[in-house]
């Protein structure tokens, strides 16, 4: 209620404020009063007392000295009264601030020491230069001192005591004025509240016909309520707080076949439960029956449902407490899903069929367009090729959609299993960045990883990197040219690895963000043609991560970009943690303590498609060793803590690593040093970057003959390259197609792959997707097809080193040239021979 205009209505608040204040004010006089000067006085005097009586001993001295008789007793009973004074006056004056009472304590000191000075000096009286020393130095000078620096701290005592008094004065004068306002104020609010009387009389009868009408509102509304709960679809039963049932409407009636009558008074959960219900379902019923109606907890579930003839059918049950005076009641909403669960179940079927009967023909049709456009049938016509790539490119495109809803369906079924383990995050990390960095050259953007001391989450590895996958190649479509991406992980606090893919694009409206991970969705229709796409990329990489026990988060505003986050649990950094081997990579485990070092060998060893495990210990590398052993092992031997030869030797009488390929960095040269055998290479340092990657392709390859993977679909062709081939000594394995390719790479690693683009089953693409995931990614590759290659294409198809070339275009010698280059040495190896290094060992 408002006070009429110009008048002022006196709080509580301020009433308690002035009588507050008139209280402090009555507390500030008595304490502005002057300072109490008996205490001063009375330690003044027994300061003059202390000076008189260090006045006679000095004249009782000089008497004694004269030989004249002393006036007051002995000289040794003068110098203990003295001590016995000054003692006394360690009982400082109150008024005295702490610093004070030691600036005063110092000087009884000097004097107290003055004291025993001229009392070491008696026995000695009779000597002149005793006597001219008694008179340089008398105590009673210290004395003076004593008096003189009380003074002037008293003195300054007096001046604080003053100042306070004056803000004292200034502080009443301040609270005198705030209750004279509030008196005025007072007195202001009595002509208000007559005001207020007349005022809150009318809004008793404004209120009163108010109140009428509610009333007449609210029977209204019960008869709609009543209506509403008669006419709903759902049954709606109230349950008291033992679960028995005390409403049950007509929907619910229909549903369980039970009439109002026979359900009232039994328990819900023995009428309306099937047997077929879990003990934990029946838990969780029970417990909402339990629940607090403060809470507002709602236990929402599904179970199967008892009819009264005996048939059971699924349901969605909802309980809710009611908050109501007295009892405890509860609201139960039934819904039948028979209905719901029949169209599910036709849908999947349809989705299932539909999907596998048209992944087989669109494959065929693909891999046909693919034949095509690499010209098995002769060289296409320019305007024919480019329909063919349009043709292969949307079949390709048509293929992905039916996998992404296939993905969501397994989702949303909840049968996508996840194979939970620690995942190196920048591990993951690279992996990502190897998939999708043909894209971004492509649109000239720029990927900066920044993962820190992030260490390992637990997670699905695949299915994480899909979700990366999918974040990045958003930012990089909506990324403008020359500008980056940045994919950041970081523990927080609550011990878990955020994520955030950070772009710069022309951001996301607040009204638009909602659509963001539903299927199907793009914000702006126009983007579907200009930047591609399914719609269902972020609804597939929600329901991951939601699987994970995260959510992904977007923050953004129009014009200064996206980020994307979300955290995974991390997996706990301890002494006893060990990362696991990557199987689907080589794994090179790098022991130093130099950080500069370390960084290079990842940096050089990442690049080439290899997994570095770092280790600045010996002991940490023998546990890393003992969870797996790595493929090889690169060991500076200067910045050990121990022997890392003597490291050698261990494994070299283990049979698990016996065979490990070992290469030691080393600042001297292998004659300075007690080499053991079967050493791969000794590299003093800085090392030649070349021989150094060389060295370790040769080590962890299997031994034998140089192998050459042959992938053509034209069996002349393969017969012809595979005669020239072996003439130079290398074995040839041959594949008619991408997934026998694939399978020969896994089974038998090749050092160099021969790949034409256009094969059946799958193509030159996907064969080089599915090798960049695995230890393959790190092959030299030369693609030899007869179409011409766009920039685009060749990033597509690169591997380790990689040369392209064209058929039509390349003489054999050329391509004969190329494959002698990429084999890089390896055909002069046989098996049982030795590399002829000089400085191997």
């Amino acid at each position: 209620m408002t006070t009429p205009a110009g008048k002022i209505r006196l709080s509580k608040r301020s009433g308690v404020l002035a009588v507050g204040a008139l209280a402090l004010l009555c507390v500030l006089f008595a304490f502005g009063r002057p300072m109490d000067v008996t205490e001063h006085d009375d330690y003044r005097t027994r300061m003059r007392q202390l000076r008189v009586l260090n006045a006679e001993l000095e004249q009782d001295i000089l008497r004694a000295r004269l030989g004249l008789p002393r006036l007051h007793g002995e000289v040794s009973e003068e110098f203990a009264a003295l001590r016995a004074r000054a003692g006394e006056l360690r009982a400082f004056p109150s008024f005295l601030p702490e610093e004070g009472q030691r600036t005063l304590g110092a000087v009884l000191d000097d004097y107290v020491r003055a004291l025993a000075d001229n009392e070491s000096l008696l026995p000695r009286l009779h000597e002149d230069s005793v006597l001219r020393e008694l008179l340089d130095r008398p105590a009673s000078a210290e004395a003076e001192r004593l008096i003189t620096t009380y003074l002037q701290l008293y003195e300054a005592a007096l001046v604080r005591a003053e100042r306070f008094r004056v803000v004292l004065f200034a502080v009443s004068l301040l609270l005198v004025a705030f209750v004279v306002v509030v008196l005025a104020r007072l007195t202001r609010t009595g002509a208000a509240l007559n005001a207020l009387n007349l005022e809150l009389e009318q809004r008793v009868e404004e209120r009163t016909r108010a109140l009428s009408a509610a009333n007449t509102e609210l029977r209204d509304s019960e008869a709609r309520k009543a209506a509403i709960l008669e006419s709903a679809p759902d049954g709606i039963i109230s349950l008291d707080e033992s679960g028995c049932i005390l409403e049950f409407n007509p929907a619910a009636e229909r549903i369980f076949r039970l009439p109002r009558a026979q359900a009232l008074g039994r328990d819900f959960r023995s009428v309306g439960l099937a047997a077929s219900v879990t003990a934990e379902q029946r838990e969780t019923v029970t417990r909402a029956l339990h629940a607090n109606a403060s809470s507002g907890h709602v236990t929402r579930l599904e179970v199967p449902a008892l009819r009264a003839d005996g048939g059971s059918f699924p349901s969605e049950l909802t309980l809710l407490p009611v908050r109501a005076d007295g009892a405890r009641r509860f609201t139960a909403y039934v819904r039948d899903l028979t209905e719901r669960k029949e169209v599910e179940r036709l849908k999947n079927e349809f989705v299932s069929t539909v999907s596998h009967e048209l992944r087989t023909p669109l494959t065929s049709i693909r891999g046909s367009l693919g034949l095509l456009e690499g010209g098995i049938l002769g060289e296409l016509p320019e305007q024919a090729q480019d329909m063919v790539r349009i043709a292969r490119t949307n079949t390709e495109r048509l293929i992905r959609l039916i996998n992404d809803i296939l993905d969501l369906e397994k989702m949303e079924a909840g049968k996508l299993e996840l194979k939970l383990q620690p995942v190196d995050v920048t591990e993951a990390l690279e992996a990502t960045f190897s998939g999708v960095q043909a894209m971004a050259d492509t649109a000239r953007v720029r990927l900066r990883a920044e993962a820190g001391d992030a260490g390992s989450v637990r997670a699905d590895r695949d299915r994480l990197i899909q979700v990366l996958t999918n974040l990045i190649s958003n930012a990089i479509k909506f990324s403008p040219a020359d500008s980056g991406v940045v994919v950041r992980a970081a523990r927080d606090a609550r011990g878990a690895v955020r994520f955030s893919v950070v772009d710069q694009g022309p951001g996301i409206p607040k009204e638009k963000r909602d659509r963001l991970f539903g299927k199907f969705q793009q914000l702006d229709s126009s983007d579907t043609r200009s930047k591609g796409g399914t719609g269902l990329g972020l609804a597939i990489s929600q329901a991951i991560i939601e699987q994970h026990g995260g959510h992904i988060e977007v923050q953004s505003e129009p014009g200064q970009g996206a980020t994307f986050t979300f955290s995974l649990p991390a997996v706990r950094q301890d002494s006893s943690t060990v990362p696991l081997m990557d199987q689907s990579r080589y794994n090179v485990l790098v022991v130093t303590t130099d950080s500069e070092l370390s960084g290079l060998l990842r940096g050089l060893l990442t690049h080439e498609g290899y997994r570095v495990l770092r280790s600045p210990s010996l002991a940490e590398a023998t546990r890393l060793i003992e969870v797996g052993a790595p493929d090889m092992l690169v060991l500076d031997t200067r910045l050990l803590e121990g022997d890392g030869l003597d490291l050698v030797r261990r494994l070299r009488e283990d049979p698990r690593t016996r065979e490990m390929p070992v290469m030691v960095l080393s600042g001297g040269s292998p004659q300075e040093e007690a080499i053991p055998p079967l050493l791969v290479d000794w590299m003093v340092k800085p090392f030649d970057e070349a021989r150094f990657l060389q060295t370790l392709r040769h080590a962890i390859r299997r031994p034998g003959r140089a192998r050459v993977l042959l992938v053509d679909d034209d069996v002349a062709t393969r017969q012809v390259l595979r005669a020239q081939i072996e003439r130079l000594g290398a074995a040839c394995y041959e594949a008619e197609d991408g997934e026998s390719a694939v399978a020969l790479a896994r089974e038998t690693p090749p050092d160099l792959i021969l790949l034409d683009v256009g094969l059946p089953r799958l193509d030159g693409f996907e064969v080089v997707d599915i090798l960049r995931q695995g230890k393959g990614r790190g092959t030299p590759l030369i693609v030899f097809t007869g179409r011409d290659l766009t920039s685009k294409d060749q990033h597509q198809l690169t591997l380790g080193i990689t040369r392209h070339l064209t058929k039509a275009r390349t003489s054999e010698e050329e391509l004969m040239a190329s494959v002698k280059e990429l084999l890089n040495g390896l055909l002069a190896r046989r098996d049982g021979e030795k590399a002829s290094q000089p400085e191997s060992t």
